[in-house]
């Protein structure tokens, strides 16, 4: 009688013991410091912080919608302008499609906010509402999508002067 008792009780302990034990997961990266690192990490970093540094842009999507609360990908942003602008300085540029005035500057105050704490001067104009910054497009360029798409029609270049972009003329 005791016999089957114990084999019970132990194939018990035995199942339990099994199910507790933790699998990875599979589903998610491990987090911390990676054990591998490519070997143009560096360079990719740098050419992001180039690219920050010519476009210097705070937008809407760095916000939770309908709130001047930054989203973690606006936290992720304002860090790394922070180390950018105390090496080089500059302004950030906030870019929103929003029309709610009040909404708006609570937005660029939540920005001054987070660089002030995280001991940037922001006795100066470190933000301004403006468009994003970087090199954009030229005019030819754009004429040339345009004309491409078939939304852009040259002028009649028979004028004196005109171009084959249309440019020119008068």
């Amino acid at each position: 009688m005791k016999r089957p008792l114990l084999t019970t009780a132990l194939i018990c302990l035995v199942a339990c013991a099994a199910c507790s034990t933790r699998s990875p997961r599979l589903n998610a990266p491990p987090h911390g410091v990676p054990d591998r690192v490519v070997d143009s990490q560096g360079t990719f970093v740098y050419m992001t912080d180039n690219a920050l540094l010519a476009d210097m842009t705070v937008a809407d999507r760095h916000f939770l919608p309908h709130r001047a609360l930054l989203s973690t990908l606006g936290e992720l942003r304002l860090r790394r302008l922070v180390s950018l602008m105390d090496a080089y300085g500059g302004t950030i540029r906030f870019n929103t499609n929003s029309t709610d005035g009040e909404l708006t500057q609570q937005r660029i105050n939540a920005v001054m906010e987070f660089l002030a704490q995280a001991g940037v001067d922001t006795t100066s104009e470190v933000v301004v509402q403006d468009m994003p910054g970087g090199r954009g497009m030229d005019a030819a360029e754009v004429i040339l999508i345009k004309a491409n798409e078939g939304t852009y029609k040259p002028k009649d270049t028979t004028e004196a002067g005109s171009s084959a972009l249309g440019f020119g003329g008068r």
